[in-house]
């Protein structure tokens, strides 16, 4: 039996948690599917190697960002200057590729985002080209541009799949629109109970400003003025954006650090990324995901298979990946908030345990990457 071929376009050279998920899907299907990952060279394009399946690297990706956290305001308008420059540059890579492999026609991108390479995908090849919506989209401003996605998205798009409820309701098309949990294999994230006399809370993701890193350091230095907690953050890399450093919307990692004294924080751990995150789980108690995306990340749900409760940036409890009774949440951006509720779990210590059993309960049912897998298996 010849096996369906899939190519698959990642956005970013940084390891997250979106290619994390691409990955699981792709271990869980390989025995159906043939997979070819194109994405920029990278930690992703080393991670998506390690699983031993076929990865294109390239230098760039064209990206077009109307997320509620990143879409085109200010300075940022000056992001659409690289945009169309590696618009031009993957129009010539996609002519190799054409080279290459004359009979493709399946695409997969995993994020809308990169709906952009629709129009290009299509001139090149008689493809179907499905899409991941693993963000929010900003729905109130920018209403050009969201129309212009909706545009795209029904001239080019065969599905969409949204990772839960709450990306569902930004979808540009609903009619297209299916809701796909991300799937988690247990077996890549088993812990060993490890004893601990203070709570330790965990942050993982990348260290931008979008990811809520330098806020969460900042709360726990003034946390640990008066309480003994620990906090372990992991995904220190050395890469930066460019632009983004220029005007101001990023920050040097290192020079933050020095600034704010964290060398003096014997109770805050910064580790580099890592693929294995079992030792990672095994050291905390509650994880933290107090970026600005408003939206439910994937540190949350395999905390959640391993009992283990969250701390969430979300403008409210939804009904499919942060209710009321697994997690607490707080405001994007509102520090004290943010505070209150880290105080909570320090204060009823019993808490962590009950809501890490609810999470446990509802990961089990929503997010079991067998039957996950099937479903994008269907769509594609």
């Amino acid at each position: 039996m010849i096996k369906k071929k899939l190519f698959l376009i990642h956005n970013h050279k940084n390891f997250s948690g979106a290619a994390r998920s691409l990955g699981e899907t792709v271990i869980s299907l390989r025995k159906k599917m043939e997979f070819i990952i194109i994405c920029p060279q990278g930690s992703s394009s080393k991670f998506f190697k390690s699983l031993n399946v076929n990865v294109i690297e390239i230098k760039f990706v064209p990206r077009f960002n109307h997320f509620e956290s990143g879409y085109y305001r200010g300075l940022r308008w000056l992001m659409l200057i690289r945009e169309v420059i590696v618009f031009i540059y993957f129009f010539f890579f996609l002519i190799s590729l054409k080279l290459r492999y004359n009979d493709i026609n399946r695409f997969h991108l995993n994020e809308l985002e990169l709906i952009i390479l629709a129009p290009l995908l299509k001139f090149f090849f008689d493809a179907s080209i499905t899409s991941h919506l693993r963000s929010p989209l900003e729905v109130k401003k920018g209403k050009k541009r969201y129309k212009f996605l909706k545009f795209l998205s029904k001239s080019y798009l065969k599905y969409i799949m949204s990772i839960d409820a709450d990306c569902y309701k930004t979808s540009p098309l609903k009619k297209i629109t299916k809701i796909v949990y991300n799937g988690i294999n247990p077996k890549n994230i088993i812990t060993k109970k490890n004893k601990r006399e203070n709570i330790t809370f965990g942050f993982i993701g990348n260290f931008i400003k979008r990811k809520g890193i330098y806020e969460t350091l900042k709360v726990f230095q003034k946390i640990n003025r008066q309480k003994k907690v620990k906090l372990i953050c992991l995904g220190k890399t050395s890469n930066s954006n460019f632009i983004l450093n220029l005007f101001g919307y990023e920050l040097n990692f290192e020079k933050f650090l020095i600034k704010n004294n964290f060398n003096k924080e014997k109770n805050i751990k910064i580790l580099p990324m890592t693929f294995d995150l079992k030792k990672f789980y095994s050291s905390i108690d509650v994880i933290l995901f107090p970026g600005y995306m408003n939206a439910v990340g994937r540190p949350v749900i395999e905390a959640s298979f391993l009992k283990k409760p969250s701390i969430i940036a979300l403008n409210k409890y939804n009904r499919d990946t942060a209710m009321k009774n697994n997690c607490l949440i707080f405001k994007p951006g509102d520090l004290k908030s943010f505070e209150k509720q880290i105080l909570y779990f320090i204060d009823n210590k019993h808490k962590i345990k009950s809501l890490g059993i609810s999470a446990f309960k509802n990961a089990k049912n929503k997010f079991d990457i067998v039957k996950n897998s099937k479903k994008f298996f269907r769509l594609i």
